[in-house]
């Protein structure tokens, strides 16, 4: 390809990219390293770069993009990045070496080719300042994440020969169609087809590669909408339906084997933040698209429809339904005729065994729930109100038995604990029994990243540490959950949730405390006796079964 002889006058450059621009034709660099070394000497200032700064960019475009010299085997850019801008996947042409440096907080992803598969090896966000280099095997996206931030960028690429457009021929990855666009300009979400100079087949992205390549491509179109620019009949609702169909269950679970072992635990930590940073953005978009906003005030709103599959069924089959099975016989075989409050009822589901199979009585089981999501589905089974553990009042009324599940009291504020468990101890009549279950400070250790409904179309991302805060130990648990319905997929950021770890000892101090009589405290799962003692157990689970003198 002939060189182009495009005049450019380097004295009207600022001193930083003229200083670039006469290195570069006078010592071009070998590798992307020097290229990236060369740019850091340089010391370019944002304010430099202003001239060249294209934020009114039409909304079609993905983001502004403007030459601002161009030698006879190399070409400086300025991109100008408005909030939720972000270029396709892409290559860079004819480029054998380049940098990149950002004056803002860019988001900066790369990707990795193999056996006809793309994957994304590393998302990251950047810092003003940051600069990268761009190789001639670099496959790579960038974009602004932010809601309210507006920057530049400069772009320096390269070649040892002078060609007619350094990036001309750039690949475009199309992992929608799984196609290839060969394209000479601005690598865009939603060019037409004219502005290809031709079109290959191409890989297909695994799963979260391919989901935020779909969330991307639905974010421009829906900011093109909102132009008030016409799209092809039906594309709307094409790319929104491919976005979020369920027919992506496959594509998760050949993820998901790869980077979780058998028992549910993560072997590729790097893959399992990239799929989850993937998930929350794509649950982000969904809430968006379905007119929830970004965040709503119940945590627990998609979470509760998801919560029995995910949780509930599965510890009362495996360790809840032989405790207080248990408890009926050694404790309390007056059950079925005793009144009994459910503190965190959740669902309802546990409370509904409750009745089903220990035979309590429907008019004298009552549940409580912080969140209006979970009271919602509890109503179906069980009579059930909005209500705070904190705020029990022993002149409304006393129990024969308070019960509380799945560590419920464990998400209370560490320093009101003790309050709540002489809160339940003063509703409950004399004789009166708590039975609850909860988790040691090493529960951590059995806690899986992975967790399946049996149908297997329900699934649940988590990510549990330890947290230390003025010497107080809490598990925090970062959950996305994931179902698929009959033909859309259903994504529910969850959050992050945090649970008191107190010493099992303590806890045993704070029973006998406030109840005065017999506190006995089992292991959950094999409900051995845990010793005064100890401060675990084998199954990380334990059970607290007081009774009030």
């Amino acid at each position: 390809m002939p060189p182009v002889h495009t005049t450019f006058d380097k004295s009207a450059l600022p001193r930083s990219l003229a200083f670039i621009a006469e290195r570069l034709e006078s010592r071009p660099p070998a590798h992307a390293g020097q290229m990236r070394r060369l740019v850091h000497e340089a010391g370019v200032r944002a304010e430099e770069l202003e001239p060249w700064a294209d934020f009114d960019h039409p909304v079609q475009d993905s983001y502004g993009r403007r030459l601002v010299y161009q030698g006879e085997h190399f070409e400086i850019m300025v991109m100008s990045w408005r909030p939720g801008d972000f270029s396709t996947i892409h290559d860079h042409g004819y480029t054998q070496w380049g940098a990149v440096q950002v004056f803002g907080p860019a988001e900066h992803a790369t990707f990795r080719e193999e056996d006809g598969v793309l994957q994304t090896l590393a998302r990251w966000q950047m810092q003003p300042g940051d600069v990268v280099g761009v190789s001639h095997q670099l496959v790579h996206q960038m974009g602004n994440p932010t809601d309210a931030t507006f920057f530049l960028s400069l772009h320096v690429y390269g070649t040892t020969e002078p060609v007619d457009s350094v990036t001309g021929m750039a690949r475009l990855f199309d992992l929608e169609r799984e196609q290839i666009h060969r394209v000479n300009g601005g690598v865009f979400f939603a060019l037409s087809q004219k502005e290809y100079v031709r079109t290959e087949p191409g890989p297909r992205g695994d799963f979260p590669t391919r989901l935020r390549h779909m969330v991307e491509l639905t974010r421009r179109l829906q900011q093109m909408r909102a132009a008030g620019l016409d799209l092809p009949k039906g594309r709307w609702e094409e790319v929104v339906q491919a976005t979020f169909s369920a027919d992506q269950l496959p594509a998760l679970r050949e993820k998901l084997a790869r980077i979780v072992d058998d028992e549910g635990h993560v072997t590729d930590s790097v893959q399992w933040r990239i799929l989850k940073h993937e998930l929350r953005e794509a649950a982000r978009l969904q809430r968006i698209l379905t007119g929830q906003g970004v965040a709503g005030a119940d945590a627990f709103e998609d979470y509760a429809r998801m919560y029995d599959d995910l949780i509930c069924r599965p510890c009362l089959d495996s360790f809840m339904r032989r405790y207080l099975f248990f408890f009926a016989e050694k404790h309390r075989p007056e059950l079925p005729r005793d009144t009994l409050i459910s503190l965190g009822c959740g669902t309802g589901l546990v409370e509904r065994f409750l009745i089903d199979e220990l035979g309590v009585a429907y008019d004298n089981l009552y549940g409580i729930d912080i969140s209006e999501a979970m009271v919602r589905e509890a109503r179906k089974r069980i009579r059930a109100d909005v209500g705070d553990i904190l705020t029990l009042d022993p002149t409304v009324r006393r129990w024969d038995v308070a019960f509380s599940g799945l560590n419920v009291l464990q998400y209370l504020p560490q320093a009101r604990l003790r309050e709540a468990i002489g809160k339940i101890a003063a509703i409950l009549k004399p004789g009166g029994w708590f039975v609850g279950d909860f988790i040691t400070p090493d529960h951590i250790r059995w806690y899986p990243n992975l967790m399946t409904s049996p149908d297997g179309r329900t699934v649940s991302l988590r990510s549990p540490k330890i947290i230390e805060e003025n010497g107080i130990n809490y598990q925090e648990s970062e959950i996305l959950n994931i179902h698929f319905g009959e033909s859309r997929m259903y994504l529910n950021y969850a959050g992050r949730h945090r649970r008191y770890l107190p010493p099992v000892f303590r806890l045993r101090k704070c029973f006998e405390e406030a109840f005065g009589s017999e506190v006995y405290l089992y292991d959950a799962l094999s409900l051995a006796p845990i010793p005064e003692w100890a401060d675990t157990c084998a199954s990380t689970r334990y059970v607290v079964m007081a009774r009030k003198g």
